[in-house]
């Protein structure tokens, strides 16, 4: 470093116009390096923020998604934990309940449909008539302070495809059979989609 700082003043002892267009050269050169590569960095760094932000928008999309399936898979569970719980003998219990795919929201949908009839009659007497129906089908929205949203006329409950159930009683045989027919009939499924564990001690 300190060798360039004498090169340089020495350039201006010269006094030469080579060397101060060389001088004024490597300076421009300079210059362009360093603002390319800080230019680089910002774009990177505005890319690096684009890109954040997309994927956290995507992020917050899918697990808005992911938490109404979890919501409702975890309430489903909690509720048999409880139920079965009651149960004489059964104890403490775990339960996972596997689904085939999550609720089904099923909006109002206003049916418009007009028809319209035209009759003609032209100079020679004949007639022509023209029919002419539309059908027309909207979701109905209401308005909430969370802005304008569908209203729901159902949710379909996904299907259950199975259930796992870890208990302390299921060590016995009747009551093994008994949280099974219990969850069988709730959930209206075969049995052999419940499978009863004993939960080790």
């Amino acid at each position: 470093m300190h060798e360039l700082k004498e090169k340089i003043a020495n350039l201006f002892k010269q006094k030469n116009i080579t060397n101060l267009i060389i001088l004024l050269l490597l300076v421009i050169m300079f210059y362009l390096v360093v603002s390319y590569f800080t230019g680089v960095n910002n774009i990177t760094k505005s890319e690096k923020t684009n890109l954040e932000k997309v994927s956290k928008e995507d992020m917050n999309s899918n697990s808005k998604k992911d938490s109404e399936v979890l919501s409702y898979q975890e309430k489903q569970e909690k509720d048999l934990e409880r139920i079965l719980g009651k149960i004489n003998g059964v104890g403490s219990v775990d339960v996972v309940i596997n689904f085939q795919s999550s609720e089904v929201k099923v909006p109002a949908v206003d049916n418009s449909s007009q028809k319209s009839t035209t009759e003609e009659t032209d100079s020679e007497g004949g007639t022509r008539v023209n029919s002419q129906e539309t059908d027309g089908d909207k979701i109905v929205m209401s308005n909430s302070s969370n802005g304008s949203e569908p209203v729901i006329l159902k949710t379909e409950k996904p299907e259950v495809l199975g259930v796992m159930v870890v208990a302390e009683g299921a060590e016995d045989s009747k009551i093994k059979y008994e949280i099974t027919k219990a969850i069988s009939s709730l959930y209206n499924i075969s049995v052999d989609k419940v499978n009863v564990l004993a939960m080790k001690k």
